[in-house]
């Protein structure tokens, strides 16, 4: 069967999959499985919690969440090895047999129990993806697949003396980043820009705060990749290794460390969105692909086949530098799926498809690889707690497609605490926003209110229909959760530019954060209800 580069009809890729091999995608929440809902005849959605946007993915496919359908047994921890722990799960899958699991990312846990149920896995084993992942390990594999990397070392974080740090400086430069390579978390964690002795320090009590955590893990914290500070963009890359060879996508913008979506004192290199949109050169994209291309040919050569992501730098020279490894399905995904749906090209998600689900396919690779570099509308930026205290909602938001408004006239940082007449919560009058967090870089004031007003359900880039309209999805919050500092509330989806050269969001963007964000007014919860 040959697979074309791109398609006419959605409906099209359907019938490249066979119509009796059931599949399921697990995961904490439904959002990050529902690409895979556009493009496999017979899929369903097992999610752990029962969140708002579940009703708008169902029109898409079945969805079954624990949380309402299954009994409502929660796990010690909200991951995928815990979900696939609970024994009504278990007996869902099982019921299902034979059936195939789309998974964000395997581990030897998750390796044991989708055996144990009689399932088969979509992607590569977790004994085999998991040393890529590794920051230690990926230098060592980097260098001997000839990828482009910052000059530094790996050593026992024991080691890195004050008198060793001043000899890094010197033969690295002043600006240094530091690495923990035991976590293979992504967004950030473990990443330091040590500029000056206080991030040293900072760098040191975090080490120490997260040593007594990970200790009642049974994990540990050892090594740190001590590297030169490259200038100019961070990027990223999806590619997916295959028989045939590796496909890369169009470069990605990332956004990062930006203050209006995440508390950040003590951390640098925090993940948290990307914008299609901002472009690179054709020189960088070229030098990406080549790397990407690099990479999934060693890997494939290791057992590891499929999607698989790459961050980079890229310098102001358009010179392309490989940081790390996402061996799994990335953060981009599903509105990198939903983003090449929109341009009509045969997502990079099929091949990954195609080649674990062991239909015989063709590829004409070159042109898939053409298609790919073309320009992609569509982006998005990760929501979080902003008030450094346990806090939850006093008001329901909706997900679904909004239209946000530019309203001519200013308004003002409020600062004020209301209290409600219910004693355990505080209500917030606004959010910690703009400037007005420790240790955040000063952004000058808004003075454009942007109002935002619901218009229906929805939870794709797909659902959008124009540039003054954007989706809220991804485990909105609400009026019955606590929410823990930083933690997660939600996701906004854009088909526009959101971010400048630089990497800052527009005021637009800005405006249409605050709106949403001052839409939940939260409240802050007394910290021992909180525990």
């Amino acid at each position: 069967m040959k697979v074309s580069a791109r398609f006419e009809k959605i409906e099209e890729i359907k019938e490249l999959f066979p119509r009796d091999c059931g599949v399921v995608g697990v995961g904490v929440t439904g959002f990050p499985r529902s690409g895979l809902a556009y493009l496999l005849p017979n899929y369903k959605i097992l999610s752990l919690l029962e969140t708002v946007d579940l009703k708008a993915i169902r029109e898409k496919c079945e969805a079954v969440s624990v949380e309402k359908d299954l009994g409502g047994v929660m796990p010690e921890k909200f991951n995928t090895s815990g979900i696939l722990e609970i024994k009504e799960v278990r007996d869902f899958l099982q019921r299902l047999n034979p059936c195939k699991l789309f998974l964000y990312k395997a581990s030897v846990v998750t390796d044991r129990i989708v055996k144990e149920v009689g399932a088969k896995l979509l992607s590569t084993p977790g004994y085999i993806r998991k040393v890529f992942e590794n920051k230690k390990e990926f230098r060592v594999d980097a260098s001997k697949a000839g990828l482009k990397i910052p000059k530094g070392v790996t050593l026992l974080i024991e080691d890195l003396t004050d008198a060793k740090w001043e000899e890094f400086k010197e033969e690295l430069g002043e600006r240094l980043v530091f690495q923990l390579t035991d976590y293979t978390i992504g967004g950030g964690l473990g990443t330091f820009f040590i500029d000056n002795k206080e991030d040293l320090k900072e760098f040191r009590e975090f080490v120490e705060r997260r040593r007594i955590i990970r200790v009642e893990a049974g994990q540990v914290i050892e090594w740190v990749n001590v590297t030169e500070r490259i200038s100019g963009r961070q990027a990223s890359m999806a590619g997916c290794a295959t028989f045939y060879g590796t496909v890369a996508c169009v470069l990605q913008n990332q956004i990062m460390d930006q203050p209006e979506l995440a508390a950040l004192a003590g951390r640098s290199g925090v993940w948290l969105g990307q914008d299609w949109q901002v472009r690179f050169s054709k020189k960088a994209q070229l030098r990406a692909e080549e790397q990407v291309k690099k990479w999934g040919e060693y890997i494939y050569k290791k057992g590891y086949k499929g999607i698989f992501g790459l961050d980079l730098m890229v310098t102001n020279e358009d010179e392309v530098y490989a940081i790390e490894c996402n061996s799994r399905y990335t953060g981009a995904f599903p509105v990198l799926t939903m983003a090449q749906l929109a341009n009509h090209e045969m997502p990079i998600d099929v091949w990954h498809l195609l080649e674990w689900m062991g239909v015989e396919y063709e590829m004409d690779i070159d042109e898939v690889q053409k298609v790919y570099r073309e320009p992609k509308k569509g982006a998005f930026v990760l929501l979080h707690n902003l008030e450094r205290k346990f806090v939850t909602p006093t008001r329901t938001v909706r997900s679904g497609v909004y239209k946000a408004t530019l309203i001519n006239h200013s308004f003002h940082r409020h600062s004020s605490l209301i209290q409600r007449s219910e004693p355990v919560v505080t209500r917030l009058a606004g959010p910690a926003f703009a400037g007005t967090l420790p240790s955040q870089p000063a952004r000058p004031i808004q003075r454009r209110l942007i109002q935002v007003e619901y218009l229906r359900p929805g939870f794709s880039l797909l659902d959008i229909k124009s540039e003054d309209e954007f989706v809220l999805c991804d485990r909105v919050p609400t009026e019955d959760m606590v929410l823990k500092p930083a933690e997660r509330m939600g996701r906004l989806i854009f088909n526009r530019r959101i971010v400048t050269d630089k990497g800052e969001l527009l005021d637009w963007t800005r405006g249409v954060v605050k709106a949403v964000y001052d839409k939940f007014e939260l409240g802050v919860v007394d910290s021992a209800f909180a525990e």
